[in-house]
């Protein structure tokens, strides 16, 4: 009698599994990136976020890196892969697509940005705030960045501005090429992160605005010998996802990624750039071969105001710019910066 009422009771247990169902299917997120695996922000950042948003999902989710370019290798076709669906989520510099997250190139301004960290709180903090339209309506926005800010690196020297004149340079977005031409320099556009080591071998740039992770992540360090540390404006990064693909998600899905999304995705993302920065700097300091100047301050203003045309006409250029601006600043200022 004992026994059948225990068989009873895994029939009535096996019967309540058949009415709830199988169990739902985990969806998986594709994560593009134009970065090597090894790459610090792809192997390191953006895989340990990946990681975080899966085990707080109960269980509803996984994102898959594509590292590499595996998706799409073209860095100026990131928001493209997202926008057309081939890639669920990537990381993206809007520099490389000019005319593309447009407010995002207050972030390019020289002598603005003083550290990823602060930075990066500002962009989340403008965006939140609702200053931000336009691209950044078309996606679920995950994380808005601000790099560390750019230096002169070249192999030559190039300590005043007037060293500038006639020397074909590089940089990562227009706003910091306008800057680079009020110099005398000459502007190269069009050259990715990716490419630029190619460009310095064949000698179609002798410098870049660049910071020293992306001296590191390129593989640069060979090939640069002087840098300037001259704050020539910062560059613009976003994660961001599809929009369609996150609303179709479970709510516990979704719950994770906006846990790990936004403002806290930003200042993770500062905090850990920047300490980075400071290690790679030391190493690099460290060689026999290189020239790291800091400026004095009448370098520093000579700098200053050679590049400034660049923040005039960004102002100029559009109506609410100056609003912009200011808000960025603020939200910035207001932060503490990477001890």
């Amino acid at each position: 009698m004992r026994m059948r009422h225990i068989l009873h009771g895994a029939a009535f247990a096996a019967a309540l599994a058949g009415l709830a169902g199988p169990a739902a299917a985990k969806e998986t997120l594709r994560f593009a990136s134009f970065e090597p695996a090894g790459a610090f922000l792809t192997g390191t950042i953006f895989a340990q976020w990946a990681e975080d948003v899966a085990a707080a999902s109960e269980g509803t989710l996984e994102i898959k890196m594509f590292p590499g370019g595996t998706l799409g290798r073209d860095p100026a076709a990131q928001i493209d892969l997202v926008e057309n669906g081939v890639a669920d989520i990537a990381w993206a510099i809007p520099g490389y697509a000019p005319g593309r997250f447009d407010e995002s190139t207050v972030i390019e301004l020289p002598f603005l940005v003083r550290d990823s960290k602060s930075g990066s709180y500002a962009a989340w903090k403008i965006y939140e705030d609702g200053q931000l339209g336009g691209d950044y309506d078309k996606f679920k926005m995950l994380g808005i960045f601000a790099s560390p800010p750019n230096m002169i690196a070249a192999t030559i020297p190039l300590v005043v501005p007037s060293d500038m004149k006639g020397v074909n340079f590089r940089a990562p977005g227009p706003t910091q090429l306008k800057a680079i031409e009020a110099t005398g320099a000459v502007p190269v556009g069009g050259i990715t992160g990716p490419s630029v080591g190619e460009a310095l071998n064949r000698d179609l740039v002798k410098g870049l605005s660049t910071e020293f992770l992306a001296v590191e992540t390129f593989r640069l360090e060979d090939l640069l010998k002087h840098y300037t540390v001259v704050p020539m404006g910062a560059t613009p990064m976003l994660v961001i996802m599809n929009k369609e693909r996150y609303e179709g998600l479970p709510d516990a899905a979704k719950a994770a990624i906006d846990k790990h999304s936004g403002a806290a995705f930003s200042e993770r993302f500062g905090k850990v750039v920047d300490e980075r920065v400071a290690e790679v700097r030391a190493r690099i300091e460290a060689r026999d071969d290189v020239t790291i100047l800091t400026p004095s301050d009448e370098q520093v203003e000579a700098w200053r105001e050679a590049t400034s045309i660049a923040t005039e006409e960004w102002l100029a250029a559009k109506e609410g710019r100056q609003a912009l601006y200011d808000a960025f600043k603020a939200a910035m200022e207001a932060h503490p910066a990477t001890n």
